[in-house]
């Protein structure tokens, strides 16, 4: 009787929901929040005067305004959004643009428009629509996209995204989406002749602007970072020393040292450092593990949704998987030294409000391309 009711429940919420997605979303939430207290709780005490869970408590506004404007955004299905992805792109570039017209300067970097109390980091919102853009561009030219004339055009608007990203500056961005437009051309099935160009165009480019910006050379410490810890390599020294302080099982919740006050962006940038230190080898292999479930399920959703010809909706499955993965990848690589130091959050674990909404509009996303698929899939004899 009660399996009965139990698969009825399951029956009603199926169309509507992936609940595994959806367990697996609300889990990786609740482990972001639980790092960024321990991060964030020494840092807020000494800057905002004893509230020791001030940054908490923002984020978690924050996590209550993104959720209120998914709900809303659930409401626009994958083919309005296809519809209408000219309009959202241009939108956001042209909040790149007023970036750098009235752009507000925090830390050397120009990334930020304020409206009023309010700061709103324009880069992260296009990212994700400009992976909108490029998905619905492939769908529409799928037959063509082995035309050169065809093919190169993504890289023409990458190009005036990333000259209003150079001048903010943020390098990071810019590499994931040469990335990610590399990688979804080759999945389109692009000519290799063609993407093997534009690689060595865009590695080219990358170290004619290392080569021009002396700041980004200094970063190339990370080689031997210890060894000049106390000017461009100390981030990096320290995160090394937290990650190798936690061993196996780490020191425990909340027993971090390196939060007080030796690490910096404890609560931002380097949270996987704090993480490594309190939980070990465990907890890295516990986060690892966890996005590479939401990983999976994205590709998986992305495969189910090519095989009911939803192309754009499978394509962007995928993107958006790869989306994720790729700053969750850069920011550990980061904290570990495998790349030159650069500011990259780690979604759903950094503190911040940009890179928070634009991760949960991803999810979103996934979850209305996933009743979209629901709804093909009844009226097709894939199951």
């Amino acid at each position: 009787m009660e399996n009965s009711k139990k698969n009825n429940i399951n029956n009603i919420i199926k169309p509507f929901l992936d609940l595994n997605l959806f367990f697996l979303v609300i889990t990786i939430i609740f482990f972001g929040l639980l790092a960024l207290t321990s991060a964030s709780i020494e840092f807020s005490a000494k800057k905002f005067e004893g509230a020791s869970f001030y940054l908490l408590f923002r984020q978690l506004a924050y996590l209550v305004f993104s959720i209120i404007v998914c709900a809303i955004f659930i409401n626009i299905n994958s083919e309005s959004l296809k519809k209408n992805h000219k309009v959202f792109f241009l939108f956001f570039l042209f909040l790149l643009l007023l970036v750098y017209l009235v752009g507000t300067t925090v830390g050397g970097s120009t990334r930020w428009l304020r409206f009023g109390f309010l700061n709103m980091q324009p880069s992260e919102f296009y990212k994700l629509f400009y992976i909108v853009w490029l998905c619905a561009y492939i769908d529409i030219n799928k037959k063509r996209i082995r035309d050169i004339k065809i093919f190169f055009i993504p890289f023409i608007w990458f190009s005036i995204g990333a000259i209003l990203l150079l001048s903010q500056p943020d390098f990071g961005t810019i590499f994931i989406l040469f990335l990610m437009t590399i990688l979804m051309l080759f999945i389109a099935r692009a000519k290799f002749i063609h993407l093997f160009l534009v690689g060595t165009i865009g590695t080219l480019s990358a170290a004619l602007i290392i080569y021009l910006h002396p700041y980004m050379q200094k970063r190339l410490a990370f080689f031997d970072p210890c060894q000049n810890a106390t000017q461009e390599g100390y981030q990096l020294c320290y995160s090394l020393m937290a990650i190798g302080s936690g061993s196996i099982f780490g020191k425990g919740l909340g027993a971090s040292t390196s939060k007080l006050h030796f690490l910096p962006e404890v609560h931002t940038d380097f949270i996987f450092a704090v993480i490594g230190e309190e939980l070990g080898i465990f907890g890295i292999l516990f986060l690892i593990f966890l996005f590479y479930l939401l990983y999976k399920k994205c590709f998986l959703l992305g495969d189910k949704a090519l095989r009911v010809n939803l192309n754009f909706q499978g394509m962007l499955a995928y993107a958006i998987g790869l989306y994720l993965i790729i700053q969750v990848l850069l920011n550990l690589s980061v904290n570990l030294g495998l790349v030159p130091t650069k500011g990259m959050a780690l979604p759903f674990f950094s503190y911040g409000g940009s890179n928070y909404l634009a991760s949960l509009l991803a999810i979103t996303i996934i979850f209305r391309i996933y009743r979209d698929v629901y709804k093909k899939t009844m009226n097709s004899s894939i199951r």
